[in-house]
């Protein structure tokens, strides 16, 4: 049975037509840029279904709209796409890039459709200005193809990929008869299929996009310190056990802030928050990628250095008791705060990373002892 192209392609804009109402509305209870993003691609798709319904009347309607005006609002949606989905995976982006590709299609388009038509150029225009859109979007998709790479993002790329392939059909074709794009060809019969299915794949992989990114969101607030933004203690304690069990070397400095009962007293709660944030940013500028730190509780914090021996735990840890002890800031002035700090070694004796904190906490409890603002090291 012949397939008859303008109806394709007139059902794919009432799909899209019907699917941006409800994306815009269900958005409603989404929040900061996967709000912004997937809004962004409901009027994408309100575009989409203006455009191919121009598409489908063509030889109905005046060339001005079914080619010139339908291409716009097509290359409009392609750059509505780019910004939506690289705002969804939090990429830059870069609204010139996204609006000079679209509308020197455009124009090209409406010159060989109004002043001097030809079919063939048109394709290979709108080829072009979709290839720079597709790879604004697949070339950060491509970690994706990584082991442990993210689903959602593959399921995207194959979206994009299953697009592409219709307008690289439609390229091979325009080497035999001329015909139109509704004209029953293989290429041009599968690009509107796919692009009357293609409303509904998008906005599944737009939604998975949106499910990953408040998932991954989740576990880093379940992991993250809410007022310093360092790791919790459940993190730490997670990063620590994982330490333990690869073996070789381990440190770990555990380091409290001396008199923070009279710094809330002076201050208030306020501004021993302060002190905890500022205090938190200075020791997180001296340590190095891969040494985990985190806060404890209250103003016990802890630090991990995996292949660190004794010296270098101590080196490090009276660097942060000097550090801490000239740049801390109350109100922007300098504050009166000091830290003392108990350093561990994994030693062969212990039998669980809780072994190697207990050890630390003795140092610290003895560096509090010994007169505060000191480092202390803890005895195998």
């Amino acid at each position: 049975m012949p397939i008859d192209l303008a109806t394709v392609a007139l059902l794919g804009a009432l799909q899209a037509l019907l699917l941006a109402p409800l994306l815009l509305v269900a958005t409603r209870a989404y929040a900061g840029v996967a709000r912004r993003s997937l809004r962004l691609w409901g009027w994408v798709l309100l575009l989409q279904a203006v455009g191919w319904t121009l598409m489908g009347l063509r030889g109905r309607i005046p060339t001005a709209l079914s080619v010139t005006l339908a291409n716009g609002l097509l290359m409009a949606s392609y750059a509505g796409t780019a910004h939506a989905l690289r705002m969804l995976l939090g990429l830059p982006t870069r609204a010139r890039l996204l609006i000079l590709p679209g509308l020197a299609g455009w124009l090209g388009i409406a010159w060989f459709a109004q002043v001097r038509p030809d079919y063939a150029i048109r394709v290979y225009i709108a080829t072009a200005a979709l290839g720079v859109y597709l790879a604004l979007l697949l070339w950060p998709l491509r970690k994706a193809l990584r082991r442990g790479g993210s689903p959602a993002q593959r399921v995207m790329l194959l979206i994009l990929l299953a697009a592409s392939l219709g307008w690289l059909l439609r390229l091979r074709e325009l080497g035999g008869p001329q015909a139109g794009l509704l004209t029953a060809t293989p290429g041009n019969v599968y690009q509107l299929v796919y692009s009357a299915l293609e409303p509904a794949l998008a906005s599944i992989g737009f939604l998975l996009l949106y499910n990953e990114a408040v998932q991954a969101k989740l576990r880093r607030l379940a992991r993250t310190d809410p007022l310093t933004g360092v790791l919790n203690r459940l993190a730490l304690d997670e990063e620590l056990a994982r330490l333990f069990r690869a073996g070789g070397a381990l440190a770990v400095l555990l380091l409290d802030i001396d008199h923070f009962k009279d710094i809330n007293d002076r201050h208030g709660h306020a501004g021993g928050d302060e002190v905890l944030v500022s205090l938190a940013g200075r020791v997180h500028a001296c340590l190095c990628a891969g040494q985990p730190f985190g806060r404890v509780g209250g103003e016990e914090f802890l630090v991990l250095l995996p292949g660190a021996d004794l010296a270098a735990a101590q080196a490090l840890a009276e660097r942060l008791r000097a550090t801490v002890a000239e740049a801390i800031f109350l109100a922007g002035t300098p504050a009166a705060v000091t830290l003392s700090l108990g350093v561990a070694v994994r030693h062969a004796g212990d039998a669980d990373a809780a072994a190697l904190l207990r050890r630390a906490d003795d140092a610290l409890y003895a560096a509090k002892h010994g007169g505060r603002n000191r480092v202390a090291l803890a005895l195998p």
